[in-house]
């Protein structure tokens, strides 16, 4: 196995969550240590491949914790999950604490071994540097987009422009409206669905729609990434 001297710290005080994750690494041959409070998680860092982070603990924030860990061990990948602290702020403050990625429960298992597999085999184990992202407005009129996503609609990026993107999608649209609104509130939104580009089949993408930053006054933007590397069996779900 590809991952065997690769020690995942899976720090998690919720003893079943932290079972199941366990034993979700153990079957894809990570081996794994677990810890569920921050002074065990500070402790075992220093023997870790990785470390799989929960936000909340009981003597101490994950934020907290992640900042301390990337200050004594700044090559450790630290991926950190949550189940409550939903919005694009509680994700922005993790990054600014020095997370490499943040997910939100539940996390789908083949997801969680390929994020993990990617951080500790890299630069083995490849991963697209460059995400396909689309810029809208609160409501789906795209306002700006990468050169990607402009291909995955089959349009150019400057006939994509002022389109509204919800149009591309063939699920229940009256129900991702409103999570655009939910969106707009500052909870991050992910999703399946299913995506039929122009004059192309409909192929199956992971969503993920955030609010982005605004100032005083400034119009509510909504940053849409899109990865088309869906599983079949994550498709079918």
């Amino acid at each position: 196995m590809p991952y065997r001297d690769k020690r995942i710290l899976n720090v998690e005080d919720h003893a079943p969550a932290r079972f199941i994750r366990t034993r979700i690494l153990e079957r894809a041959g990570f081996g794994v240590d677990e810890v569920g409070t921050a002074a065990a998680a500070l402790e075992g860092a220093a023997n870790a491949s990785l470390m799989l982070l929960d936000v909340r603990l009981p003597d101490g924030d994950g934020l907290t914790l992640c900042e301390s860990v990337k200050q004594l061990h700044p090559s450790l990948p630290v991926i950190m999950v949550t189940s409550v602290y939903c919005t694009a702020q509680a994700r922005r403050d993790a990054f600014s604490a020095g997370a490499d990625a943040y997910l939100l429960e539940p996390v789908e298992q083949e997801r969680l071994v390929d994020m993990i597999a990617h951080f500790v085999l890299r630069p083995s184990v490849t991963a697209s540097s460059n995400p396909i992202w689309v810029v809208t407005d609160a409501v789906g009129e795209i306002l700006e987009l990468s050169a990607d996503a402009a291909s995955l609609l089959n349009l150019s990026p400057r006939g994509a422009l002022r389109r509204n993107l919800t149009s591309f999608f063939v699920d229940d649209r009256p129900k991702l409206m409103g999570e655009l609104l939910r969106a707009a509130d500052g909870i991050i939104i992910e999703r399946l669905a299913t995506l039929h580009p122009r004059d192309r089949r409909r192929f199956r993408v992971r969503l993920d729609v955030s609010a982005l930053p605004t100032g005083a006054g400034e119009r509510i933007r909504l940053r849409w990434l899109i990865d088309p590397r869906v599983n079949s069996d994550a498709a079918a779900s």
